[in-house]
């Protein structure tokens, strides 16, 4: 019998678990909600009412528990929180919304946090915070209300947060962005003389295919349009002629190299354009001198405008020299007292072999044969002579003298 009201007690708990939530058990949280706001305890007013929004069916209730929990979550300094609960309101019950306050507040939660707001995680941690969110909640800002009359300020935030992260590529995004939606007015200027900046400071780190500096000298054009009379136009105007100076010194860079590579064609296409379309750079002057010198290099033929003459190196063919230092005595007649050829060297020719020319050449080629002739005519003498020596010694072995010694 006790074992049968046990399964029963369970089955009874199991069928109520599978009940669908009820919005009478949604409005006992909201009143538990509201008695904690009213008590000071608004991180336990959010909770009770996120939990009333968890168990609610009607979809007005289910909007309406959202305000109040983003409403306690503010007082808590909770903005972070609050702002995935207006993020929530946005997404599930726009046509239930004043959608214009819920974005004006998006925007000031963004500003809390670029100001160096950060949540706390628990109420008696202070010092453990959450992370930054400056860039969620102002991209998500955005995103809702694109032309807010605050979005121009905005995006000039992100895009300082994106270039001090080395996030070019969206800081330039949203640069371009501010002319479009908010022409005429601050955030343009400023954005548009940042973009300037920047541009041109990417092409200084790396351009090859020059696409960084034409988009600067477009920049610099666009604002010299917008913004004639203002006082930055003097920096616009260098920072365009530096970009112009960079494009023409690539340019002759690769034309002087096609011409050090005997390519003169491909050479005069760079330098030409230099000469044309960038006058009044550092480079030109070197490149139309340049081009004067490859024209210097043509010869005019019947039949042809213009022929090539390629530069010509003269490389003089030389031999192996002979060894510099003579040899004096070798090994086999040295009577076993060396092992290597003992060299002379002092009579060593001091001539170089790389820069040796080809009469000096010759004058080092007949002392060499000279040296050694001399030494094989000694060597041979020494071997004649010693060949006398032992023919004499043996001699006077056979015929010794009266007193016994051997004759000299």
């Amino acid at each position: 019998m006790t074992g049968m009201k046990t399964g029963l007690t369970l089955l009874a708990a199991a069928v109520v678990l599978m009940l669908p939530a009820s919005d009478q058990e949604a409005n006992k949280l909201l009143a538990q909600g509201r008695t904690k706001e009213k008590d000071g305890s608004y991180r336990s007013a959010a909770s009770r009412y996120m939990d009333a929004h968890f168990m609610a069916e009607s979809s007005v209730l289910r909007g309406n528990l959202l305000i109040a929990a983003a409403r306690a979550k503010r007082k808590a300094k909770l903005y972070g929180e609050e702002f995935d609960c207006l993020e929530r309101l946005i997404k599930e019950h726009l046509s239930e919304i004043n959608f214009t306050q819920i974005v004006d507040r998006e925007y000031a939660i963004g500003d809390l946090f670029f100001a160096g707001h950060r949540d706390v995680v628990v109420s008696w941690l202070p010092f453990i915070k959450e992370k930054d969110r400056t860039i969620e909640i102002y991209e998500a800002a955005l995103k809702n209300a694109p032309c807010h009359s605050r979005a121009g300020e905005t995006r000039l935030r992100l895009s300082r947060i994106y270039i001090d992260d080395q996030n070019t590529k969206d800081a330039v995004r949203h640069l371009r962005e501010i002319p479009k939606l908010h022409p005429n007015s601050e955030s343009a200027k400023y954005a548009m003389l940042q973009l300037c900046s920047l541009l041109y400071q990417m092409a200084e780190r790396g351009d090859g295919d020059g696409s960084y500096s034409r988009q600067t000298i477009e920049a610099c054009d666009n604002y010299l349009n917008a913004f004639p009379k203002t006082p930055e136009v003097p920096w616009v105007h260098k920072t365009r002629q530096k970009a112009l100076n960079g494009i023409a010194a690539r340019k002759h860079a690769v034309g002087t190299y096609y011409y050090r590579q005997g390519k003169p064609e491909l050479a005069e296409k760079y330098l030409a354009d230099v000469v044309k379309n960038y006058p009044n750079t550092e480079s030109a002057a070197a490149s139309e001198t340049l081009l004067a010198q490859i024209d210097d290099e043509f010869e005019a033929l019947p039949g042809r405008q213009r022929l090539y003459r390629p530069y010509k190196e003269e490389i003089i063919k030389l031999s192996i020299p002979s060894e510099d230092e003579p040899i004096m005595v070798t090994p086999e007649f040295s009577d076993n007292r060396w092992l290597l050829p003992v060299r002379n060297l002092k009579k060593s020719p001091s001539v170089n072999a790389r820069t040796v020319t080809p009469e000096e050449f010759k004058v080092f080629t007949a002392e060499s044969d000279r040296l050694k002739a001399e030494e094989k005519l000694k060597q041979k003498k020494m071997s004649e002579i010693r060949m006398q020596i032992e023919a004499e010694k043996k001699s006077a072995r056979r015929f010794p003298g009266d007193d016994g010694d051997e004759k000299p």
